[in-house]
């Protein structure tokens, strides 16, 4: 098969280490092996799909709330009219070793506990795949991440019509064994009996609550406002006041709190009474709950499935990460450097110039100096 991957060798002590050929394994993770081939097949339908790479690159702005994107998975080559690039650069290809590293340790974390998967986890991880790239695309649809060029935006089925079958079980079965682990770290199932349960355990969570909020630019405004309503002024006024301010109907208390910050501890906020300014990308929300009633399971359902699936990806998330922070790992170094304390693979810093065989042509100023000699 043909080599897809060009990247720059970084080898100390020269080029001694080229006579004794290419190592097989990208990567070794507490002793079980990510090899070459594994990566290469990865990174190559990935380049393959710019629909796929578009999408990557959606989700990594979405989750980091309107971050960068990731590196572009094309570097330099010729472009030929059969299809991609014929490299891909260093900080994409560490990028996704590390996704690897990650997938590798979730196998591992699934193992020790005697989990398995079923054919029935992968055919609901292939929906929750779907669903994950569908809710992407529609996220970024309208902005300058867009994946498609119509009207509507791309589903996840159509996305994973661009990819490999190989490479999409893969994907599918890492969703699956992280669904199994999820569940067994917390102890929670997402079944409707199981749900029921959690529900009447924390019926409280899920009650449904009336509230008007008020909107500031400024930390200090808000104070001043909610002073004014200590002295008596009346918040449903003040809040109207302010564009998109006032009453803002009813919703499960369970769903008002996870589209907030921690700290606006809103399951303690006396009723009618105005919460501390709570910070939202910049701007200040006063918060007045004026009722609070009792929700049928029926009614709450959905809310308790999301309020089930954090606890479980909270859970999975703690053992996962020190599960990095333990591993042993091991790199090609032409893949980058494994950091133990980020737990992450850092992108190969540039070669000695005692390991590149021709210095020169990667000095600007030597390349431009350099003619052809005239005949």
């Amino acid at each position: 098969m043909k080599r897809f991957l060009v990247l720059l060798v970084v080898v100390a002590g020269g080029l001694a280490w080229a006579a004794f050929g290419v190592p097989s394994n990208a990567a070794t993770v507490n002793g079980q092996a990510i090899s070459q081939s594994q990566l290469n097949s990865d990174v190559t339908a990935i380049s393959n799909s710019a629909t796929y790479f578009c999408y990557l690159n959606g989700q990594q702005v979405v989750e980091s709330d309107g971050g960068a994107g990731i590196a572009p998975v094309n570097g330099v080559g010729q472009q030929t009219s059969a299809g991609p690039r014929t490299s891909a650069t260093t900080a994409f290809v560490a990028n996704y070793l590390d996704t690897e590293v990650g997938h590798q340790l979730v196998d591992e974390l699934a193992a020790q506990r005697h989990l398995t998967v079923t054919a029935a986890d992968l055919t609901t991880a292939r929906t929750q795949f779907e669903d994950q790239i569908s809710s992407i695309m529609s996220d970024v649809e309208g902005s300058q991440y867009q994946c498609s060029s119509g009207t509507t935006a791309l589903t996840g089925q159509a996305v994973l019509a661009t990819m490999p079958s190989s490479f999409i079980n893969e994907q599918v079965k890492f969703f699956a064994t992280v669904n199994v682990l999820e569940e067994s770290l917390s102890g929670l199932a997402t079944s409707t009996a199981s749900l029921k349960t959690y529900f009447e355990a924390h019926q409280s969570q899920f009650d449904t609550a009336c509230f008007t909020v008020a909107q500031y630019t400024s930390e200090s405004t808000a104070e001043a406002t909610r002073a004014a309503v200590f002295e008596g002024g009346s918040f449903a006024t003040l809040a109207a006041e302010q564009p998109q301010g006032g009453p803002q109907g009813c919703d499960v208390l369970a769903t008002i709190i996870s589209e907030l910050p921690a700290s606006a501890d809103l399951s303690s906020l006396p009723l009618n009474t105005v919460s501390p300014p709570v910070e939202v990308d910049g701007q200040y929300l006063l918060i007045e709950m004026t009722s609070r009633s009792s929700t049928s399971f029926a009614t709450a359902e959905s809310a308790v499935k999301n309020a089930v699936e954090l606890v479980q990806s909270k859970k999975a998330e703690s053992a996962i990460g020190t599960a990095e922070h333990h591993a042993s790992v091991t790199l090609d170094p032409r893949y980058g450097t494994w950091h133990s304390l980020n737990a992450q693979v850092l992108v190969p810093k540039t070669p000695l110039p005692a390991d590149v065989l021709d210095a020169g042509v990667n000095s600007p100023v030597a390349a431009a100096a350099s003619k052809p000699a005239s005949s």
